[in-house]
């Protein structure tokens, strides 16, 4: 019986989850289109629309450390580890300035959120086509070059046990070419309360760890992969790390 209940819990609140999700999207680009400006739309989505509703929907809290980090005026890569598919929202809601996604291109197909993410101008990226995910991560270097944010998750995926997986090398090819600082940051217990491919949500905190930016100079001399090395290590010691 009580496995009953919880399997109706759990359902109500994907039920939820999916409808504020596809009215988020709507409103989302209802703002878009009279406003023009994605960075500011998706800010004010990611931290008073979505996320807070999606949030308390899955009784979720979430602790922020590190935001004395962030340089509002300077852009740069954010890199994060990936355990989750509460990660996306919980960094929407803990940086406190619109970050353009770089998604894999199957999200287009996603009614309402791809057509959103597309007309707010996040970037899509075809992991099966090495030539077309390069031409995707240079459009990402120019929209950071006109003073935009962008995120990623250069493992690709989200991880299976928890753990931070290799670093894929196209978001450091971008960064030493354009000469572009990286925030790393690290995603804290999503994988205890949504694992990767669970349905019930445990009710629990997440925790939003933002590290030092590692400016470019940092990695001047080191190939792509040796800079992915760099910039995993400091999620690594993100992740390991004791905030009081």
């Amino acid at each position: 019986m009580l496995k009953a209940l919880v399997y109706v819990r759990a359902t109500i609140q994907v039920f939820l989850i999916f409808l504020w999700t596809a009215i988020s999207g709507i409103l989302g680009m209802v703002l878009m289109l009279i406003t023009r400006n994605g960075q500011w739309v998706h800010y004010v989505e990611g931290r008073y629309i979505f996320c807070p509703p999606v949030l308390a929907i899955a009784r979720v809290k979430l602790k922020v450390t590190g935001l004395e980090h962030i340089d509002r005026s300077s852009p740069c890569i954010y890199v994060s580890n990936h355990v989750s598919h509460l990660d996306v929202v919980a960094i929407a809601k803990a940086i406190p300035i619109g970050l353009f996604y770089i998604g894999k291109k199957e999200l287009k197909r996603v009614p309402v959120l791809g057509q959103y993410m597309y007309l707010i101008g996040h970037i899509f990226i075809d992991r099966k086509n090495r030539e077309k995910a390069m031409s995707s991560m240079r459009k990402a270097a120019q929209i950071i070059a006109n003073g935009k944010n962008v995120i990623t998750f250069p493992e690709g995926t989200r991880s299976k046990d928890g753990t931070t997986g290799v670093f894929k090398r196209g978001t450091f090819i971008i960064a030493q070419e354009g000469k572009i600082d990286i925030m790393p940051i690290a995603v804290v217990n999503a994988e205890n309360i949504l694992p990767r491919d669970a349905f019930i949500i445990q009710p629990g905190t997440i925790e939003v760890r933002i590290g030092k930016r590692i400016r470019a100079e940092e990695f001047a001399g080191m190939n792509a992969e040796q800079t992915a090395e760099l910039v995993r290590s400091r999620v690594i010691q993100l992740i390991a790390s004791s905030h009081s």
